[in-house]
């Protein structure tokens, strides 16, 4: 009996160390996280953890994470967020300051990445998350326009200035109202999702001076200011008329499409980083090695880009608070952030971005760094899926005709409010 005991107790121990040297990591499916993935067993060997991954679809993140991460435990020790369900799970994540040191990998330092990236992470002045991707407004132009001899001449000829890459909302009109009257679509604009179309309003109103929705002692409260808001929106109402016939309903699709056809595709538009391999590869594109990354043209107010980044987390009820901090430090990482450039994806590491090694094949990434600069984020609340259809449904409507703009944004700002009421915060 004394024996089976014995064994029974070195069992135990041998099962606790285990569970102890053991991670469970939540993964949404992507490009990126698949590389994440394929380099765990260099981490398994340089820390002496088992990973155990848990990958699934985009939309299953705030489900899996809602269910499985409480004040009192969780079925994960790293979770990654989407930027927007950061207010919906940081009281429950260890802020990244209170994380223990490293015993392989040093903890990554802020300063890797942009002041208006790390916000991505930050939530009631904490940092509780660490920002992994730069998913973030770029802004693409067909260089080969620019570079047309015919084109140069007579643009200067109109307005006295270079043709070049849009730097000002000046530029971007008038650039794209020269490409409109030669027949080429001067402006591709976004008019599908919900969650983009609020991305393109937040660009507009942000660039002409004005935020949409910002948290006020502990609130969110609408702080659109009618007048900026109504000239963002009347703005992008130009810019619908310099865009190609049935852009009213353009999706991402439909703007490659347009973009890339040549020689009369679309001069300038915005997207994100990761259409990009879309745009450039040669088996596909007309327009591969023809276009110019940068950051997006600046408003009256300021230069803005729209970002819509994930960040990772640990949990405060973690299980092994010591192996999940060691496993956000080496997915964080510059080696790591080298290893998701060459696999084609995005980090948000600045310097790995803005490595010269890559400039000449990948030059897209330098502009991801300089939006980086401008990042803005779209607003962050449980009820956005319900005030993102309200701002489609009045933006379409403001940008097209069919409402007067001011009338769209007293719309958007009265069923906005009536949604956060009903939420009762």
């Amino acid at each position: 009996m004394k024996k089976i005991a014995v064994l029974a107790l070195l069992s135990c121990i041998a099962f606790g160390a285990l569970s102890a040297q053991s991670i469970k990591v939540l993964l949404w499916d992507d490009p990126l996280t698949k590389i994440i993935q394929s380099n765990i067993p260099d981490f398994e060997k340089a820390t002496g953890y088992k990973v155990e991954v848990e990958m699934v679809a985009p939309p299953q993140v705030l489900p899996k994470t809602a269910v499985g991460v409480t004040s009192t435990s969780s079925d994960y020790d790293v979770v990654p967020m989407d930027e927007g369900n950061i207010p919906v799970f940081a009281s429950l994540m260890s802020p990244y300051d209170s994380l223990p040191d490293g015993k392989v990998f040093k903890k990554t330092p802020k300063e890797s990445v942009t002041p208006a990236m790390l916000d991505v992470g930050i939530w009631d002045g904490k940092l509780i998350a660490f920002p992994i991707n730069g998913n973030i407004y770029v802004w693409f132009t067909r260089q080969d326009m620019v570079d047309n001899p015919k084109y140069k001449a007579e643009f200067k000829a109109k307005y006295g200035y270079d043709l070049t890459v849009p730097a000002t909302f000046k530029q971007l009109e008038e650039e794209a109202a020269y490409f409109t009257s030669i027949g080429i679509g001067g402006f591709g604009p976004f008019n599908g999702g919900p969650a983009g179309v609020v991305a393109e309003a937040v660009y507009m109103w942000e660039s002409f001076g004005t935020s949409f929705i910002n948290w006020v002692g502990g609130k969110p409260k609408v702080v659109l200011d009618e007048a900026k808001a109504v000239m963002g929106m009347e703005f992008y109402k130009k810019l619908m008329t310099l865009s190609p016939k049935g852009s009213e309903t353009w999706a991402h699709n439909e703007r490659i499409a347009a973009f890339c056809a040549d020689p009369k595709g679309v001069f300038t538009q915005f997207h994100w980083p990761s259409y990009i391999a879309s745009y450039e590869n040669p088996d596909k594109s007309l327009v591969s090695g023809k276009i110019t990354y940068s950051a997006p043209p600046g408003g009256p107010a300021k230069r803005v880009a729209i970002r819509g980044a994930w960040a990772v987390g640990v949990p405060l009820a973690a299980k092994n608070k010591a192996g999940a901090a060691e496993f956000v430090y080496w997915w964080t990482s510059k080696a790591i952030s080298q290893k998701v450039v060459e696999g084609n994806a995005i980090p948000a590491r600045t310097e790995v971005l803005q490595d010269p090694a890559y400039a000449k094949n990948m030059p897209w990434l330098a502009a991801i760094a300089d939006s980086m600069k401008y990042a803005v984020a779209r607003p962050r609340l449980k009820e956005m899926p319900q005030i993102q259809d309200v701002v489609k449904k009045y933006w379409i409507m403001g940008i097209t005709g069919q409402m007067p703009t001011v009338d769209a944004i007293r719309n958007i700002t009265k069923e906005t409010n009536d949604i956060i009421a009903k939420a009762a915060y």
